[in-house]
């Protein structure tokens, strides 16, 4: 009987087996560390576009409004700007702050604890009691508790363009009738609009709306009580005279006026990877709630460019200061923003917000 010749088979040495379990580790450490660096490659270029993305979001917003600021359609007169709104015409414009056509730019300077220069008590906000004040609609006013006081609040004003171009001679005590009144505009009963021209101008509470053979006609009759009623035999003229001629509307529109106010405020429900509170841009519309636009702007600056000596021949300017520290005499030319964009979320190696300062300077209409 022939044995069968057995055949030895050698395994991995416990020498070889650890090489191979080093070798293994070194590599899987390896990849490990490629993907965490990738990840935070990933992180914070995602972190600067982000805010990149909301500084220019927030210029073009602010850039916007600077550039419309003041436009009144033809440029009338400012002391020939009246409304019609009671208890006392012309001498409430304080409690209209969100038609106050009169003034085309504000800036309330941040003051830290809810302090503001000039104080912002004529601002259109809600009451922690409830209800609202200073706006035209209750409930739609700033929430002045979320507002950060450390940034700078600006307030811009202008008539929507185009307005709606007047059909015939307006007489003060007449009611408006605007051409192609609903291509677009959309007037609406009780929206308050203003009326102009290049020599005058009314702000009133359109009560009725009617439209005929392409014509709308808003009335502004009177009735109701408040800051936002047209006062019983106002007219829309301080000089009793009539908007437009029997050749031409004389350059005569109606429009909505749009007052639009920036600031910074903090929602205390929402939050970034940290576990902190999110700060954003926000915008107040008119007579609407106000809405949030940007998140991660951090602060909001802004500096008046003067030209002190506006009646030499060259209108420019020769100082940057704060609004609360214009020069008597002075004009007001240009503004400069500055704001303050981050990346919302940490994105950096120590676990840090991306933060980076942008300025702009932006020509006013009527500096």
């Amino acid at each position: 009987m022939n044995s069968a010749k057995l055949t030895k088979q050698k395994g991995f040495s416990l020498i070889e087996l650890m090489l191979a379990l080093a070798l293994g580790v070194v590599v899987t450490s390896g990849i490990v560390q490629l993907f965490v660096g990738n990840s935070q490659t990933y992180n914070l270029l995602n972190g600067q576009a982000r805010m990149q993305e909301n500084a220019r979001f927030a210029l073009d917003f602010i850039s916007h409004s600077a550039r419309l600021g003041g436009y009144m359609g033809c440029d009338p007169d400012a002391d020939k700007i009246i409304n019609t709104l009671g208890p006392i015409p012309n001498n409430n414009w304080n409690t209209l702050f969100e038609f106050n056509i009169t003034q085309s730019i504000e800036v309330f300077d941040g003051q830290g604890g809810g302090n503001f220069n000039p104080a912002a008590v004529s601002l259109p906000q809600n009451l922690a009691a409830g209800g609202s004040v200073n706006t035209h609609i209750n409930g739609n006013g700033i929430d002045m508790a979320e507002v950060d006081s450390n940034a700078d609040i600006l307030v811009l004003r202008h008539v929507e363009a185009p307005g709606g171009r007047i059909s015939q001679v307006i007489s003060p005590s007449a009611n408006p009738t605007v051409l192609d009144a609903g291509a677009g505009l959309n007037f609406q009963v009780d929206e308050i609009v203003a009326i102009n021209n290049c020599e005058q101008a009314a702000v009133f509470k359109i009560t009725a709306v009617a439209n005929a053979a392409g014509v709308t006609t808003l009335s502004h009759g009177a009735g109701g009580a408040g800051n936002f009623s047209n006062v019983a035999g106002s007219t829309l003229s301080a000089m009793n005279f009539p908007y437009g001629n029997a050749a031409d509307a004389q350059g005569t529109t109606v429009g909505h006026i749009q007052t639009e106010i920036y600031y910074l405020a903090t929602d205390a429900n929402r939050v970034n990877n940290l576990g902190n509170p999110i700060k954003s841009l926000w915008r107040k519309t008119g007579a609407a709630a106000p809405v949030e636009l940007i998140q991660g702007i951090e602060d909001f600056q802004v500096l008046l460019g003067v030209d002190t000596t506006p009646t030499n021949d060259l209108s420019s300017v020769n100082r940057y200061v704060l609004a609360s520290a214009v020069p008597v005499n002075s004009v007001v030319r240009t503004i400069r923003i500055m704001v303050v964009a981050s990346s919302v979320d940490a994105v950096t190696a120590d676990n840090q917000l991306l933060q980076r300062t942008f300025t702009q300077t932006i020509n006013l209409r009527n500096g």
